[in-house]
């Protein structure tokens, strides 16, 4: 189940961020969540598996007909397609009519999630 981001869960967010490659300092951790702060199209998401863990985060930018995913993050052993395409799911009934991109980062999984709709 995917919750959008509030203050209490910051520590998650941290934790979370910390699995991204070069996103090892804590002062780039707090750039990227102040980032995604300071402008009201941009927003986390966090994901809890089916043992109410909290395992994935969806960095998501709202850009009018299109919501961008800038960030895909799930725990070590909960990355797997699947699991990338439930948040997906979960967003997409969020934000009912808007198509989701990926960025560079994940345009893969977001184009094997729409291919995936479509079968």
């Amino acid at each position: 189940m995917l919750f959008k981001y509030k203050d209490d869960y910051q520590k998650i967010v941290y934790d979370l961020l910390s699995l991204v490659p070069n996103m090892d300092k804590m002062d780039r951790i707090t750039d990227e969540i102040d980032w995604y702060q300071d402008d009201d199209s941009r927003n986390f998401y966090l994901w809890k598996d089916q043992n109410d863990n909290w395992s994935g985060l969806l960095g998501v930018e709202d850009k009018e007909q299109n919501l961008l995913i800038r960030r895909l993050i799930l725990v070590p052993e909960m990355f797997t397609l699947p699991n990338c395409f439930k948040m997906l799911d979960e967003l997409e009934k969020i934000d009912l009519g808007k198509k989701i991109v990926g960025s560079l980062e994940t345009a893969k999984v977001c184009e094997e999630w729409e291919q995936a709709q479509n079968e």
